[in-house]
């Protein structure tokens, strides 16, 4: 797709020379990480060294197409490397689609190929159901789906935008009576980075909780939401895992930490908003009242501090003591609290598709390319950031069955 720099050889070539410098250092420390294992696939490694023989970008925009190509290359090399994995029991999980349900995806759309995890989500629910809605701002047409173009879903006046498309569906696309079947909804709107991503994404959820109060005549009794590692707690243990070749890896924890705080906290809230909402809105569904006091309470917390936050991402230590913060030893209970109590209670109605670390997308891509350019090699800088996510990274295929499975 790009062009190869013809000038360029394996003995002067900055970019291969720092893959291969990272890979012996990934190859000859002492402990083995995931990156080991994907490091040793020849479709991986051709993927990351074909790019290294492409010209170096001259601008941001360059720098983009060149990384969503890298990362579609390299996407198809890790579900392919997953797809023949025998070792470990996150991969391949059996995914189901319940045939009795329709699926909507908020904040998904169709695109060939795939380059986000909502998208490639898309694409699996196509090709094993009859139908499928999709909502999104981008403005696309597709043959085997319904897509809603809208604006807006993460800001204030958000709940009238899902509300319509709650109602159109009801009044114009609803399936006859006689089959039966009522709608799933994927809710895959989060952002970590950007103007405000924080409350929008509190705000997304608060929007999509109230709408489907308001919707009476809109049926529909399952809620997925596209969840993160990020939400673990901040002394969740790494994983460890023996290859078939008697090699220990050790998979290192995406999790609740210094540099994710404000992002791990807003998840947690749009887990909580909606969890709420399921609880309050489902009719064979009875929450302990302890429960949907935490829940409220906690809600309130986060609101509160994802606002006095702003755009700042990082926890603030100094303020530890301060009782209106919410503390990394606060937020570690409530993301286990939730998980291990109040989840469970809610599995036939809300699930949060886990085990999602590090994946290569577009989330990555845009604000990589606009970094790289001001280095020596852009090149250079995509594949350290690349290499030094492989320790716990994921393809977007495997990311999108998390939505599918148990």
């Amino acid at each position: 797709k790009f062009a190869v720099n013809s000038g360029s050889t394996a003995v002067d070539n900055d970019a291969l020379k720092l893959y291969t410098d990272l890979k012996d250092e990934i190859f000859n420390d002492e402990t083995k990480t995931l990156a080991y294992w994907r490091l040793k696939n020849d479709k991986i490694e051709d993927a990351l060294t074909d790019f290294c023989f492409w010209e170096e970008p001259t601008d941001a925009d360059e720098a983009l197409q060149q990384t969503l190509a890298l990362f579609e290359n390299l996407n198809q090399s890790l579900a392919y490397q997953e797809e023949k994995n025998d070792n470990f029991p996150f991969f391949n999980k059996p995914f189901f689609v319940n045939q009795n349900q329709i699926p909507i995806v908020i904040g998904g759309k169709p695109a060939s190929p795939p380059k986000s995890i909502s998208e490639m989500l898309v694409k699996i629910l196509a090709d094993n159901c009859s139908s499928v809605y999709t909502v999104s701002r981008s403005k696309v047409s597709s043959e085997r789906l319904v897509h809603f173009e809208t604006q807006g879903l993460d800001e204030i006046d958000g709940i009238q935008h899902f509300s319509e498309i709650f109602s159109r569906i009801s009044d114009t696309y609803h399936p006859p009576k006689s089959e039966n079947k009522t709608h799933a909804l994927f809710f895959t709107l989060g952002s970590h980075r950007g103007q405000n991503a924080f409350r929008r994404n509190l705000q997304s959820a608060h929007n999509l909780a109230l709408a489907l109060q308001n919707s009476k005549d809109f049926k529909w009794t399952q809620l997925v939401v596209t969840g993160t590692d990020a939400t673990l707690p901040s002394d969740h243990m790494d994983e460890n895992v023996i290859c078939s070749d008697g090699t220990m890896l050790t998979i290192p924890s995406y999790k609740i930490c210094e540099y994710n705080f404000m992002y791990a906290m807003s998840k947690l809230g749009q887990f909580l908003i909606l969890a709420e909402a399921v609880a309050t809105l489902t009719e064979n569904i009875s929450l302990p009242v302890e429960y949907m006091a935490f829940l409220e309470q906690k809600i309130s917390r986060i609101w509160a501090n994802v606002i006095e936050a702003g755009d700042n991402v990082m926890y603030k230590i100094e303020k530890e003591n301060d009782e209106a913060y919410i503390s990394m030893k606060e937020l570690d209970t409530i993301s286990t609290r939730f998980t291990k109590d109040i989840l469970p209670l809610l599995k036939d109605n809300f699930r949060i598709a886990s085990d999602i670390s590090i994946c290569f997308t577009p989330l990555h891509a845009k604000p990589w390319s606009e970094a790289c350019i001001t280095q020596k090699s852009p090149k250079c800088y995509i594949l350290e950031q690349i290499l030094r996510r492989l320790k716990n990274a994921v393809s977007i295929q495997q990311a999108a069955r998390y939505h599918l499975t148990e």
